[in-house]
């Protein structure tokens, strides 16, 4: 493949990837939790506990920012920190029962979606899609 042609892919991928996340997000379920808390939630959610600057690498953001936005999410009670087990510097950031309701129904809503979505597509469709899921994740978690 040419690199014209590379380039052109990766921006179709690229415009694909950012609408589709967007769409997404806008269906969240929460109205009462922006966007970069709620990425929080459901990153905490999927991974399961983690100290503010794992979090801040892991959403690739500046712990200031996630110190910022974990401190409302305590206050709204939907996060807990508890001091780190070896180091007193830091806390470790987990779901409170209440954070990990908020976080299982937005990620089921996003997944209903989409499910609903692919559901009107071809077999074929959906098996290209399962591929390309796989070859992105392959390329996600080599540039982590």
């Amino acid at each position: 493949m040419s690199s014209e042609s590379d380039t052109h892919l990766a921006r179709d991928l690229s415009v694909s990837a950012m609408r589709l996340n967007r769409r997404l997000r806008l269906r969240h379920a929460s109205d009462r939790i922006p966007v970069a808390q709620l990425s929080i939630l459901t990153t905490l959610f999927r991974e399961g506990p983690m100290t503010t600057g794992e979090l801040a690498v892991r959403e690739r953001i500046k712990p200031p920012s996630v110190s910022r936005s974990s401190h409302a999410l305590v206050e709204m009670g939907l996060l807990e920190r508890v001091p780190h087990a070896t180091d007193r510097r830091q806390v470790v950031l987990s779901l409170t029962d209440s954070g990990r309701a908020v976080a299982d129904t937005d990620v089921a809503e996003r997944e209903r979606v989409l499910a609903e979505r692919l559901g009107e597509l071809s077999d074929d469709e959906r098996a290209t899609l399962a591929e390309a899921a796989q070859i992105l994740t392959e390329i996600v978690e080599k540039n982590e």
